[in-house]
């Protein structure tokens, strides 16, 4: 079947590699990037991997759940690519916009430099028909102290002004200097955030294709399972159905006996909290419980699993009576237990009963009634337990407070 669904994944799909941080970045594109590096580690060769899963992994719904994890793997790979992306975007942005109005500053500068050049050229020129000032002269042709004064006061004015017009110039022609090399700087800092932009994107749309041949490979497994899935489906609601006829029929025993108070305790004394392994709530496993209100693939996990070593034993959470279900598809070995008022326990993938334990016995609460066990649709040792009212599932840990 996985050679026949070969087209979906991606041929000669490239590593995805980390990009280069330029430390000259803003310092939010730089943070940007490094976070996105940092989190390649645990993402690189996603394209392999999925070429890898028909290779390593036979069962149909490990195959589905392998997938899940790594589709997850990408989704936060393209969350942080997209991020990267958009403060790549803004930084370019920015820059930009200080381009163009360094560029309107620069224009200013090169104005009022084109007029000092001129204004320079014409005095240069004049010194150059009419040489420099001549201070004996003005003193011979000066028909008196105050005509002579004047002159002098004159010429020092027209010295400082020349002194002025080169300075002012010199520091114009500095300022032009500046502003044309942080235009430059820009520029190049423009053309790294793009090139990086550029490599991110390409990064980008290799996530996205890889996990576009995800989904459809898993869409493939998916179709494998209807039939199980189908057949689990009808057993689940096989059993509920019988469960909801025992509920009446043994209720009055298991209250008599002291059950149905809606007091339960732990049912893997030898493994508290710390043991769960999944909780209750939305789930990607394909094979369990159809809910609409869960996130794709729209399916709940209707207790909490509690994996401790493999026989561990297992006590019943309250008093009621028993009722065995020993080789079922999805739970597998299931003990079900009728407590009265409303309230049922069930236990999944037992490995065994406790010796002489019967359908219709009453077991006190805090008696060993099974040991933990793989059976049915396991991925190893656990125990699959469940609390109901009214035959309606409920988060276990409302009441065992975990």
């Amino acid at each position: 079947m996985l050679a026949t669904v070969g087209w979906l994944i991606p041929q000669g799909a490239q590593q995805v590699a980390a990009i280069y941080c330029f430390p000259g970045d803003p310092p939010a594109v730089y943070q940007a990037c490094v976070a996105y590096n940092n989190g390649i580690g645990q993402q690189v060769n996603n394209q392999e991997q999925l070429q890898a899963l028909d290779r390593q992994i036979s069962n149909s719904v490990a195959q589905i759940n392998a997938i899940d994890s790594m589709i997850a793997s990408l989704e936060n790979q393209i969350s942080a690519q997209q991020a990267l992306i958009a403060t790549t975007q803004k930084a370019i942005d920015d820059l930009n916009r200080q381009m163009r109005f360094g560029e309107a500053a620069v224009i200013q500068i090169e104005a009022r430099t084109v007029v000092r050049d001129q204004v320079l050229n014409q005095r240069l020129r004049y010194i150059d028909a009419h040489g420099s000032i001549n201070y004996i002269q003005l003193v011979l042709t000066s028909s008196s102290i105050n005509q002579l004064m004047n002159r002098l006061v004159g010429a020092q004015q027209v010295t400082q002004s020349d002194h002025r017009l080169l300075t002012d110039l010199q520091q114009e022609h500095v300022q032009l200097d500046v502003a044309n090399a942080a235009l430059d700087q820009q520029r190049t800092q423009v053309g790294i955030l793009l090139q990086q932009q550029k490599a991110t994107e390409a990064d980008l749309e290799k996530n996205k294709q890889t996990q576009a041949a995800a989904l459809a490979l898993e869409q493939v497994l998916e179709a494998q399972l209807q039939d199980q899935y189908a057949k689990v489906v009808a057993e689940r609601a096989a059993i509920d159905a019988q469960v909801a006829q025992l509920s009446q029929q043994y209720a009055a025993a298991a209250e008599k006996a002291g059950g149905g108070n809606g007091v339960f305790q732990w049912p893997m004394p030898a493994c508290g909290y710390g043991c769960i392994t999944q909780g209750f709530g939305c789930s990607s496993f394909y094979l369990e419980v159809y809910d609409p209100n869960c996130p794709w693939p729209h399916k709940i996990h209707t207790g909490v699993d509690i994996a401790g070593p493999y026989g561990t034993d297992i006590v019943a959470a309250d008093t009621g009576v028993a009722y065995l279900y020993p080789g079922s598809i999805g739970y597998g070995n299931l003990l079900v237990i009728i407590h009265g008022h409303g309230y049922s326990t069930y236990y999944g993938h037992l490995s065994g009963y406790a010796p002489g334990l019967y359908s219709g016995e009453v077991v006190p609460r805090g008696t060993t009634v099974a040991f933990e066990g793989s059976t049915g649709w396991s991925t190893g040792p656990h125990l699959h337990f469940e609390i109901r009212i009214g035959g309606v599932y409920k988060d276990p840990c409302i009441w065992l407070g975990c």
